[in-house]
């Protein structure tokens, strides 16, 4: 019974989330239309500043990290948060699906849109421009996944530490945009001033951006250890205390 309870909360969640605007535009259509933007602009023709490989063989895999963003820094957290200022949680603690199952199913559908997402943005990669993708996927999967629960602990971590709705909506936009414009995930960091890459190098969507480039490039994991290591510390850090705060929170 609890699951079929389960099973369709989680279809409510998904009608919900292709109702909003936000969400589906940013996470879907954005990344398509900067692709065509950009790819229209330059191509997909090899060149020496991005070491003989395309532009859009570049940005795609960056543009990967604007679609996590999207989801763990914005949807996510803006979801969470809404349902607190409303007191939905405390109405479904009532019922047999009881709160914490109804945070998981939010995070699953974001989840299972950003996988989505990723996946129509690498299809039209493409087939409009025939990026190429020369990483092996069995080592491209558990990289991805990696740094989508990365992002979205830290969007977790964002609803549990501040209660004020306010304050929560503002961290989260705040480090949305301080990283999307700074990590390499629409602008190329090969464009970037070396002294600033010393800034972009604190942001972990910089380290998220570097992984996905890495695995679609198919080069040695080893050159971005430092990264992979970086962003596994934040999803298991940020994962933890997140889950020892939501616990210990006044619902009412």
């Amino acid at each position: 019974m609890k699951t079929k309870a389960l099973i369709k909360t989680a279809k409510m969640q998904t009608i919900l989330y292709f109702r909003e605007f936000f969400g589906p535009f940013f996470s879907i259509v954005f990344p398509i239309m900067m692709l065509i933007l950009f790819g229209s602009i330059y191509g997909n023709e090899p060149d020496e500043w991005f070491g003989g490989r395309g532009s859009m063989d570049v940005s795609v895999p960056a543009y990967l990290g604007m679609v996590i963003a999207v989801g763990g820094l914005m949807t996510l957290p803006l979801g969470l948060i809404d349902y607190q200022s409303s007191k939905v949680y405390k109405r479904f603690d009532a019922t047999p699906i009881g709160k914490e199952n109804i945070v998981l199913v939010q995070i699953f559908v974001c989840l299972i849109a950003c996988i989505i997402s990723s996946i129509i943005l690498i299809v039209a990669g493409k087939i409009l421009y025939n990026i190429h993708i020369e990483g092996e996927w069995f080592v491209i999967l558990p990289m991805f996944l990696l740094s989508l629960i990365s992002i979205f602990s830290i969007g977790f971590l964002i609803t549990a530490l501040f209660k004020n709705t306010k304050i929560a909506q503002a961290a989260s936009w705040i480090l949305y945009f301080l990283m999307l414009f700074t990590s390499g995930a629409t602008i190329p960091a090969e464009l970037f001033p070396e002294s600033f890459k010393v800034f972009t190098n604190f942001l972990p969507l910089t380290h998220v951006v570097e992984v996905l480039q890495c695995t679609f490039y198919g080069d040695q994991l080893d050159t971005v250890g430092l990264s992979i290591a970086v962003i596994t510390a934040i999803a298991l850090i940020c994962t933890t205390a997140g889950i020892a705060l939501y616990q210990r929170r006044n619902w009412a």
